[in-house]
């Protein structure tokens, strides 16, 4: 008896860990998951069209749904916060570029984006708009 409650107890406690350990992997996936965003943002963003920075838009929406879902570390706030920051200025000068250097005819929409980012970004904490 003693030792099917030993095997249970064990079967139990590897169960938790396994659960505690894919709980920190998704968390960090989140974390990995926005770097790998604010490189493509960095990397391509100066070749992005409209649809491009509206689908880049809501994928950084859906990130961040996905890294309000955990608990972080003060350490791993900064961070997180880091990479918001860069992905934000990377959306404010892609979006700016393409309104000054006339490229597109449709200025109103990319303004519209950009007034769109600002206001995502300015409820994160992350910018305070000119209000």
């Amino acid at each position: 008896m003693t030792r099917m409650k030993s095997l249970m107890m064990s079967l139990a406690l590897s169960l938790l860990m396994v659960v505690a350990f894919s709980s920190c992997q998704t968390k960090q996936h989140a974390i990995n998951e926005l770097e790998s965003f604010s490189n493509e943002l960095r990397d391509h963003g100066e070749y992005y069209d409209v649809n491009d920075w509206k689908k880049a838009a809501q994928q950084f929406q859906k990130i961040r749904k996905n890294i309000d879902k955990h608990d972080y570390t003060a350490a791993e706030r900064k961070e997180i916060g880091k990479l918001e920051g860069q992905c934000a200025g990377y959306f404010v000068s892609g979006v700016k570029q393409k309104l000054t250097n006339g490229i597109l005819g449709i200025g109103g929409e990319l303004k519209g984006i950009l007034e769109g980012i600002l206001e995502s970004v300015s409820g994160l904490g992350i910018w305070k708009g000119d209000d």
